[in-house]
This record gives structure tokens, C-alpha cells and sequence, in this order.
């Protein structure tokens, strides 16, 4: 009796466990849902010319495009990522439509967010505070003219159906500005000496320059399985 008891309290122990694991794990997907998961992923793509004719960069497993939420996650905001820097890119959009067919909500150079990499300090460094430098650089920003993910609309090299993305896009190209700080001691490589550096203030666009590229993406989800990766 006592054995049985004992068998049945375990089992009992074990059940409550098992209840008390998949409640977490459901409470977890709960806490990271995305308000962007039509849109988000790693996407495997090639890069042709506004034309859409012959590729300028064919499929590599190196050359990915991740899309993902903002801090915010909200509907319709995410981070566009060029992994391998062919660009390179790393911007927020906010954009109109849904995964099936949108594009950004503005192409007002004023409105829209900065390319991260393309407003990284420059490598020399400001020897006193008060110092100003602008420097010309590329794909400061970017936009959106016409997106598309669409659910099996291709195919993996293995011969799997995957969602297809499309993206139509604009880069401005323009000026970027710093200005130099003084960082604190704890910043610092050696806390006796003054260190300084530079920090961004503002990106400058003109609309009549001729050195906006237009590109295409296109590709494919990543599925995670060896036998669909490029």
C-alpha cells in the first residue's frame, strides 16, 4: 500500500512539473510575440539593378537580409539588415500595407531613420572639444518602394516551398555630421589623459544630387535546414 502510495505521488509530482513547464513556456511565447511576424526572418537574396534584369550579386550563404521588430513592436516598424554589408544597411522602416504588398510610409528625407552603418564616427579621432567635421557618405537613408512577402510563392534549391520576398529599394546618399566630446574618465584608455570623440548631429540630403542607387532584392526565407541553404 505504502508503494503504491509512493508511485502514485510521484506520478503526481511529475505531472504537476510537466503542467507547471508548459505553462511557462507558453507564458514565454506570450512576453516575445512580435507584432512584425509576417515580416520577420533571414531572407536568402540576390541583388539586381532597378530593371530587374540579370542579378549584380547571386545567391551566397553569406548574404542574408534579416527583418526583425524595434523595440516598440508595433505593426508595420522593423529593422532591414544586409548581414554581409553589400550595401551596407541596417535602418528601421515603418511602412504602409501589410507583408503582402507595402512600402514606406514616407519618402521624406526628414522623416525617415538613418542607414546605422552609414553614420558610424569617423576613425580619426577630434583632438578638443568644439570640433565640428562633415564628411560625405553613402546610403545615409533609405526607402521602401514597394515590398512583397508572399507565403510558398518559391522555391528552395532542394525543392522545398518557401515565402518569397521582394523589395524595391531607394538609397540616398548625402553628408553626415559630428561633433567632438570629451569622454568621461571611465571611457577613458588612460583616466589621467583628456580622451575625446565624436558623436552624431545630423545628416544633410540633396534631392538634386545624382548618386541615389535604386535595387531590387530578391529571394527567399531561410527554412533552417542544411539541404535549402545556398
Amino acid at each position: 500500500m505504502k508503494k503504491l502510495k509512493f508511485i502514485c505521488n510521484t506520478l503526481f509530482g511529475l505531472l504537476l512539473m510537466a503542467t507547471i513547464f508548459l505553462t511557462s513556456c507558453h507564458e514565454k511565447l506570450e512576453v516575445w510575440d512580435s507584432e512584425t511576424l509576417d515580416y520577420s526572418g533571414t531572407y536568402f537574396w540576390q541583388l539586381y539593378d532597378e530593371n530587374f534584369t540579370e542579378p549584380i550579386e547571386d545567391y551566397h550563404h553569406d548574404i542574408q537580409l534579416m527583418i526583425y521588430n524595434t523595440s516598440e513592436n508595433i505593426q508595420n516598424k522593423v529593422w532591414i539588415e544586409d548581414t554581409n554589408h553589400v550595401f551596407p544597411l541596417k535602418s528601421k522602416f515603418t511602412f504602409t500595407g501589410d507583408s503582402k504588398l507595402f512600402k514606406s510610409e514616407t519618402q521624406d528625407f526628414d522623416e525617415i531613420e538613418n542607414n546605422e552603418y552609414a553614420i558610424e564616427t569617423p576613425t580619426t579621432k577630434p583632438t578638443g572639444i568644439g570640433e565640428t567635421i562633415t564628411e560625405d557618405r553613402d546610403y545615409i537613408r533609405a526607402i521602401v518602394l514597394e515590398g512583397k512577402i508572399l507565403t510558398d510563392a518559391a522555391t528552395t534549391i532542394s525543392g522545398n516551398p518557401v515565402d518569397s520576398i521582394y523589395i524595391k529599394l531607394k538609397l540616398l546618399s548625402g553628408s553626415v555630421s559630428f561633433k567632438s566630446y570629451e569622454l568621461p574618465e571611465a571611457l577613458r584608455a588612460n583616466p589621467e589623459e583628456r580622451e575625446f570623440d565624436w558623436e552624431y548631429t545630423h545628416a544633410t540630403y540633396d534631392s538634386t544630387n545624382t548618386a541615389d542607387e535604386t535595387y531590387i532584392l530578391s529571394g527567399h526565407r531561410k527554412t533552417g535546414f542544411v539541404e535549402d541553404d545556398h
